[in-house]
C-alpha cells in the first residue's frame, strides 16, 4: 500500500488544474488496476454528472456529461461511499452505460468541498469481480481530500475569471456606448475639444479603476498563496476558509468601483446628448426666472445667498423654457459651490435687458472671482478646480452649448473687479 501511496504522489508532484486531475486519475488506475477511472463534477440542478479526467484501458479519453438517474453514481452523489463486487448490471439495469462498457464491479467515492459539501465523485470500473475494493477504497480516501481541494480551487480560479469576463465586457460595452456618444458629439459639433473631453473622462474613471485593480491584485495574491498552500499538501480548511472570504470581499469591492465607472461614462453620456426633444413655448422670462428661483431656495440657503432678479418686466419670448432652466440652475449651482467662501452678504442679482430682437441676461456675484487660469478653460468639458470635493466640471460647458447651439446666442465672461460675472444673450426668435 505504501509503496501504491507513494507512485501516486509522485505522478501528481507540482501539476495544477487539468494537469493534475489527469495526471492522479492515471496513476490510480494504475496502481488499483481498473479497466475505467473517472474524476467528475456533479450539477444539482441539472441532476448530472461530468467527467473532468477520464483513463481507459490506460489511456486518457473524451470527458462526457451524463444523468445521475439510475446509476450507482446517483448514491456517491448522496454523500456515500458505494461499493459493488460483482454484479453492478443487475442492480442497476437502467443505466445502459454500465451494460454498454460491461461493467460488473464498481467503486465510487465522494469528493467534499472546505464546507463539506459533495462537489464531485471519483469511479473506479471493473469488467470483472473484484476482490480487492479495501485496498481501492483506502486510496481513495487517502487522495480524495487532496482532489476536492484542486477541484474547489479550480471552481474559484474559473469564477473568479468569469466574474472578471463578465465585468470587462460590461465595461467594455459602456465604453462603446461612450464612443457612440463621442461621435454624435462631434457630428453636431457640441464639443470641439475632445482631447480635453477624453482627459476628463480619464480622470473621473481613473479612481473606481484603480480601486477595482488594486482588488484584482489582492485575488491574485490569496491566489498565490492558495497554491503555495497545495503545493506544500499544507492546504487546510481554515485556509480555504479564510481564502474564500477574502475573494468575496474583493469581488464585492471590485464590482462596486466598476458599478460605479460604468455609471459615470452613462452619465456623460446623458450630459452629452442633444436637447432637440425640449419643446418651445412662450413665456415671460423675468418672470419664469422667478419660479424658477423657488426651486433653487435649497442650494441658496446653504451659503446663506441673497438673489435679486431685476430688470424688463414685460420680455415675452418663444424659446425652450427647460434650457432656461439648466442654465440658470448651473450658474447658481457653479456660484454657490465655488464661489461664496463668507458665510454672510453673499449676493446673485440677475438682470434682465431687451435690445431689439435679442434679450440680454446679466449674471453676477460677489464671491472670490474667477483666476485668470480659470477664464481660460471655465467652459471646457470637465474642468474643474473642486474634483477633490466631487466636482466633475460639465456645469460650465453644459452652459456654453445649450446657449450657443440651441439658443443659439452668446456667453461671455465679464471683467469686473468683485466676483463672477457672465451675460448672455439670445435672439427672441429661437
Amino acid at each position: 500500500m505504501e509503496s501504491r501511496i507513494r507512485t501516486v504522489i509522485e505522478a501528481v508532484s507540482n501539476t495544477y488544474g487539468d494537469d493534475f486531475f489527469n495526471s492522479i486519475t492515471l496513476a490510480l488506475h494504475e496502481v488499483i488496476n481498473a479497466d475505467h477511472t473517472f474524476i467528475a463534477v456533479l450539477d444539482p440542478k441539472k441532476s448530472t454528472s461530468r467527467t473532468i479526467a477520464l483513463v481507459s484501458k490506460g489511456e486518457i479519453a473524451n470527458n462526457f456529461e451524463y444523468t445521475l438517474k439510475d446509476t450507482p453514481c446517483a448514491d456517491v452523489a448522496d454523500n456515500s461511499v458505494c461499493y459493488y463486487r460483482g454484479g453492478v448490471c443487475e442492480l442497476f439495469p437502467q443505466d445502459k452505460l454500465l451494460k454498454e462498457m460491461n461493467i460488473d464491479a464498481y467503486i465510487g467515492s465522494p469528493l467534499y468541498d472546505s464546507k463539506q459539501r459533495t462537489i464531485g465523485i471519483i469511479v473506479s470500473l471493473y469488467e470483472k469481480s473484484l476482490e480487492n475494493e479495501q485496498d481501492v477504497l483506502t486510496l481513495f480516501k487517502v487522495f480524495s481530500g487532496r482532489i476536492a481541494a484542486e477541484l474547489e480551487r479550480k471552481n474559484y480560479e474559473d469564477e473568479l475569471e468569469n466574474t472578471i469576463l463578465s465585468r470587462t465586457l460590461e465595461l467594455s460595452q459602456t465604453v462603446d456606448k461612450l464612443k457612440n456618444a463621442q461621435k454624435q458629439l462631434v457630428e453636431s459639433d457640441k464639443m470641439a475639444a475632445l482631447g480635453g473631453l477624453v482627459a476628463g473622462i480619464s480622470h473621473e474613471v481613473n479612481t473606481p479603476l484603480g480601486i477595482a485593480i488594486t482588488t484584482h491584485s489582492i485575488i491574485a495574491e490569496k491566489h498565490k498563496k492558495l497554491l503555495e498552500k497545495v503545493a506544500k499538501k499544507s492546504l487546510s480548511i481554515k485556509n480555504m476558509n479564510d481564502y474564500c472570504e477574502s475573494v468575496s470581499r474583493a469581488l464585492n469591492m471590485q464590482e462596486d468601483n466598476l458599478f460605479r465607472a460604468k455609471r459615470l461614462i452613462e452619465n456623460f453620456k446623458q450630459t452629452a446628448v442633444d436637447q432637440h426633444h425640449l419643446e418651445i413655448d412662450t413665456i415671460n422670462i423675468k418672470n419664469y426666472y422667478k419660479k424658477l428661483i423657488t426651486t433653487l431656495n435649497s442650494i441658496l440657503r446653504t451659503k446663506n445667498v441673497t438673489l435679486t432678479i431685476t430688470g424688463d418686466d414685460d420680455i415675452n419670448i418663444a424659446t425652450y423654457p427647460g434650457i432656461h432652466a439648466q442654465i440658470l440652475t448651473n450658474l447658481i449651482t457653479n456660484s454657490v459651490r465655488h464661489g461664496f467662501n463668507n458665510k454672510e452678504n453673499n449676493r446673485i442679482v440677475i438682470d434682465i435687458s431687451k435690445k431689439h430682437d435679442t434679450v440680454e441676461i446679466n449674471y453676477h456675484d460677489n464671491g472670490i472671482g474667477l483666476s485668470e487660469e480659470v477664464k481660460k478653460h471655465i467652459f471646457d468639458p470637465f474642468f474643474t478646480t473642486a474634483r477633490q470635493d466631487g466636482g466633475v466640471g460639465l456645469g460650465m460647458s453644459i452652459i456654453y452649448n445649450l446657449i450657443t447651439q440651441t439658443l443659439k446666442g452668446d456667453i461671455l465672461i465679464d471683467n469686473i473687479d468683485t466676483g463672477a460675472g457672465f451675460t448672455y444673450h439670445f435672439t427672441t426668435s429661437t
